[in-house]
């Protein structure tokens, strides 16, 4: 049966949403910024909203409150993004980055110098492979414009793969465990793109193992 056109434009919107493995638009019913969301964990700032991570950094109530905000703001201006870019999804991918990067910047500004480099390396951990795409960790990698080309295949690859789920129906709690397998797919792929001693700095900049919850035994 034929997708009618409310429900093309939805899944469209997950696709990009999903495609930019960043922070996701908080629909009605549904909660894209805290897991068990596969969404979460992909900014800087929606990481620190895990309940390990928070204890790990040691952040208090007052940031906790300031996080809030920040969640309320970034909403707004990603359904402002989802509504005034209708079919062009290349320069809404451009605004959603520069969203988040902003938000990011403004969050670590709540941070110490050392909650916010612990915060990085958490990042990167969670993240694998797919931290890559992250302004900062390309930059201190040193990511050349040929491996950036190739990652940006690949993900491309991965993003195809993503569409066909969603088109398959259900949403991201629907697929959730196919979602995660293709993501943990991708990581891996994107790690082998990289130099030995670019693989070498990017285990540095994990920083000390950490455990983190399994998807649904917290927040």
């Amino acid at each position: 049966m034929p997708l009618n056109p409310v429900s093309l434009t939805m899944k469209r919107a997950l696709f990009i949403l999903t495609m930019l493995s960043s922070v996701c638009l908080a629909a009605a019913q549904q909660d894209f910024f805290h897991r068990p969301s596969p969404f979460a964990g992909k900014t800087l700032l929606t990481l620190s909203l895990f309940e390990e991570v928070r204890a790990e950094l040691k952040t208090t109530p007052e940031i906790h409150s300031q996080e809030d905000g920040l969640l309320s703001k970034i909403q707004r201006e990603l359904q402002e993004a989802l509504q005034g870019a209708g079919s062009d999804f290349a320069g809404m991918r451009a605004t959603i980055e520069k969203i988040n990067v902003n938000y990011d910047d403004e969050f670590v500004k709540l941070l110490s110098a050392d909650q916010v480099k612990r915060l990085k390396q958490l990042y990167v951990q969670f993240n694998g492979g797919n931290a890559l795409a992250y302004p900062l960790v390309a930059k201190a990698l040193v990511i050349t414009d040929e491996q950036k080309a190739k990652i940006k295949k690949t993900q491309e690859e991965n993003q195809k793969q993503v569409m066909e789920l969603f088109q398959s129906g259900g949403g991201p709690q629907d697929n959730r465990k196919d979602l995660e397998k293709l993501q943990t797919e991708l990581k891996s792929n994107l790690e082998k793109l990289l130099t030995d001693d670019q693989k070498a700095k990017f285990k540095e900049m994990q920083g000390a193992k950490f455990e983190f919850k399994k998807v649904g035994s917290g927040t």
